[in-house]
């Protein structure tokens, strides 16, 4: 049997368990367009797999496999909030016309943009990664809400001071108690090819990226580094301290 002949035939309408949900479709809506997984499943070049009930078995997510078959049908696309999600399954089966329909749509105009940004600012997925480790561990009960916390230590600019009595390596904090108020990840000096990005801009970046993962947060600034020295003149570190606070669950 040569490369090209057809080792299945499949019949105009088509019973589908697409992950575990059923679909019924035509064979014609899935080999509309001859570049993309689907028609080359039911191109009738390779035998599709059957499950006990004898229909045609696709593993690919089932809830979702309704905005691919809407889209081959009549080119219809996902509301905003489905989105990212139909993107998703829209790479898998190959549909790259369906992936720029979407690329183009605002929410995923948005986070490209976003994305972008990030992608600029010096040491921004690190910190993530350490305001979520520390908020892993620093958990407690406020105004009847479980809440955890990270304090940020933020500085553009690096601070390298030569008198031998300032510690460069402090751990900064405001006010007192020291060990409540000290901070638990330090950001800077940092760098941006863009213009105008403060330390303010640089976090609320950092908050918008979490709050896309599905944290509630907020945060606020605690106030300047409370070291510095006095030797003979005031030498103050030039770092600014905020607090993330994640809210998990309010008691009612």
């Amino acid at each position: 049997m040569d490369g090209d002949a057809k080792v299945h035939n499949f019949p105009p309408v088509l019973e589908l368990n697409v992950g575990g949900v059923y679909y019924t479709t035509s064979l014609s809506t899935l080999v509309k367009s001859q570049d993309h997984m689907l028609s080359a499943m039911f191109s009738g070049r390779h035998l599709v797999a059957k499950d006990k009930d004898g229909r045609y078995f696709i593993d690919a997510d089932g809830t979702l496999f309704s905005h691919i078959l809407r889209y081959l049908r009549s080119g219809d696309l996902p509301c905003s909030s489905m989105a990212p999600q139909v993107y998703k399954e829209a790479k898998y089966f190959g549909l790259e016309e369906l992936q720029q329909h979407i690329e183009q749509m605002p929410v995923m105009m948005g986070k490209q943009a976003r994305l972008q940004f990030q992608s600029r600012l010096a040491g921004f997925d690190e910190a993530i990664e350490q305001i979520l480790a520390t908020a892993n561990k620093k958990q407690c009960i406020v105004s009847d809400e479980i809440v955890s916390f990270a304090v940020i230590a933020i500085h553009k600019d690096s601070q390298l001071v030569m008198n031998p009595a300032f510690d460069n390596d402090h751990r900064c904090f405001v006010n007192y108690p020291q060990d409540l108020n000290s901070a638990d990840v330090v950001i800077g000096p940092w760098e941006s090819d863009i213009e105008d990005v403060t330390d303010r801009v640089y976090l609320r970046a950092i908050a918008r990226e979490l709050e896309s993962r599905g944290f509630t947060i907020t945060f606020s600034k605690q106030g300047s580094c409370s070291y510095g020295i006095r030797n003979p003149d005031r030498i103050d570190c030039k770092k600014t301290v905020f607090k993330f606070i994640f809210h998990w669950h309010k008691f009612q």
